[in-house]
């Protein structure tokens, strides 16, 4: 069920959404919407990269915590330039077999649901 929210726009900002409304040739309140969404996302797989970034998560679990694609995730944190700290030939090799048996569930899962 949907409720409404509303906000404060000074005019300037209110003037600048009419010209976007026109250009996209939606209403004002779903492009409201789309962009709340959207940063809501951003906010969500910045958050996320965070713990990448920090070596506390792999790329895979921030992308499933974020609710994202590993593919967008990817890209986001090539766009941002974000690096996971150094790690160790130990911690590659761990990642990896995580990834691995992931992709086994993965395929688990697609083959009982072919079935």
């Amino acid at each position: 069920m949907s409720k409404t929210v509303s906000t404060r726009l000074e005019n300037e900002e209110i003037e600048r959404l009419n010209e976007i409304v026109a250009e996209e040739k939606i209403d004002r309140s779903a492009l409201i919407r789309k962009f709340l969404l959207q940063k809501m996302e951003e906010y969500t797989m910045r958050k996320e990269a965070e713990y990448y970034r920090k070596g506390l998560k792999s790329l895979q679990e921030v992308a499933t915590a974020a609710g994202v694609s590993l593919y967008d995730m990817m890209d986001y944190v090539q766009k941002e330039q974000i690096r996971p700290p150094n790690q160790s030939e130990k911690d590659l090799e761990e990642e990896f077999a995580r990834g691995e048996e992931l992709f086994q569930k993965i395929a688990k899962a697609q083959k009982k649901q072919d079935s």
